[in-house]
């Protein structure tokens, strides 16, 4: 359990700047363009693929066809077919719809919108109206739910075969929960048993002091494992584990933080007015070009501290050099999560938000959006 948490953190840790992807205003238009910059043998795939396992041709479902993906991903602020399928009435099922119409389209030349969108449409409100019961309900998506650790392990009990169970025992524990916890049966469970998006069997793990989806992973996969060498499950005892590990995550956390916070005020007293600063963009780039010619080091902004403010270690910059007629980005809403009262669900903000600073203007900002030049 702990190398699982341990991984999280890392993953967690990681900050990502993108673009925002082009993409068509329709359906009509998307298929008119896959069918122009598609290569023939993904095509090939397309026309043969049944319509229930197809989304495993495109990116992140198995395949490495990322052109869909690049438009549906909903990293992607104002994608119009984003838009344009949510106002139909689909949003979890876009990648499948796109792809059944251009397959439609390759084999027809031609594809009927409504019909392929209609039985998509019919199987979310279903999905709707079961996560209105999700904590409570034994079913959802059409995958029996269990309602506690040991119902977990029952279920697991009918899905392995006997051989394959057999070939459990024989290896150390550490070795099948961390060969299983993230792919294979680890991420099954996750996704069917909706340890993500909320079930019976995660608002157990829940009241017993375990949040974590892949920590509820990593306790089955361990439980299922000793029920098969007939050994003391120790719930409690990984209970125990769990939470006193997290409490030492955030007291290394609150160092880690702690420390920090001493290196920034120790930047933050070397710097001088007037000094020259290099921006580090933080906040992503205005444009491709820019993005382009930072990499080649030809787009390197310049900025003049103007001003310090102390008690909040915040510095007051004017840009001096730029290569992009908006300027850089020092604000967008990428990071922003918002609670729906509704869905009880954190989301994105409807509208992306981008701000920008022209040569010539200043304002004021974090000490490690720059450095000394």
């Amino acid at each position: 359990m702990k190398f699982s948490i341990t991984l999280l953190l890392l993953i967690f840790s990681i900050s990502t700047f993108g673009q925002k992807t082009k993409s068509p205003k329709n359906l009509e238009k998307a298929i008119s363009y896959l069918n122009i910059h598609t290569s023939d043998s993904i095509k090939s795939l397309i026309k043969r693929s049944g319509n229930d396992t197809i989304k495993k041709i495109s990116y992140p479902w198995g395949g490495k066809y990322k052109m869909i993906f690049n438009w549906t991903d909903r990293d992607n602020y104002g994608s119009r077919i984003v838009k344009y399928l949510d106002n139909k009435g689909v949003s979890q099922h876009q990648t499948e719809i796109i792809l059944i119409a251009f397959k439609e389209y390759l084999n027809n030349g031609e594809f009927d919108e409504q019909k392929i969108i209609e039985p998509f449409k019919i199987l979310e409100h279903k999905w709707n109206e079961e996560d209105k019961v999700r904590y409570t309900t034994d079913s959802l998506r059409g995958h029996y739910i269990p309602k506690d650790l040991n119902d977990a392990i029952n279920s697991l009990n009918k899905i392995y075969s006997d051989s394959l169970k057999v070939e459990i025992t024989k290896l150390a524990e550490k070795d099948y929960v961390y060969g299983n916890y993230r792919p294979g049966i680890g991420l099954w469970m996750r996704n069917n048993w909706q340890l993500w998006g909320g079930s019976r069997l995660s608002k157990f793990f829940r009241d017993n002091k375990i949040e974590h989806p892949e920590s509820m992973s990593v306790v089955i996969l361990e439980s299922f494992y000793r029920s098969l060498k007939n050994e003391d499950i120790r719930f409690e005892e990984q209970i125990k584990e769990y939470v006193e590990w997290e409490e030492k995550a955030k007291a290394n956390e609150l160092e880690r933080e702690k420390k920090e916070l001493e290196e920034k005020k120790e930047t933050f007293a070397e710097l001088k007015i007037g000094d020259v600063l290099e921006f580090n963009y933080n906040y992503e780039f205005a444009s491709q070009s820019q993005e382009d010619k930072w990499m080649d080091d030809t787009c390197l902004v310049k900025g003049i501290l103007m001003e310090k403010d102390a008690e909040n270690l915040k510095i007051n910059v004017k840009v001096i050099e730029s290569c992009d007629r908006k300027g850089i980005v020092i604000y967008n809403n990428d990071n922003i999560r918002i609670f729906n009262e509704k869905t009880k669900k954190w989301t994105r903000p409807e509208e992306r938000i981008v701000k920008y600073l022209k040569k010539g203007k200043s304002a004021w900002f974090e000490i490690d959006d720059w450095d000394l030049e």
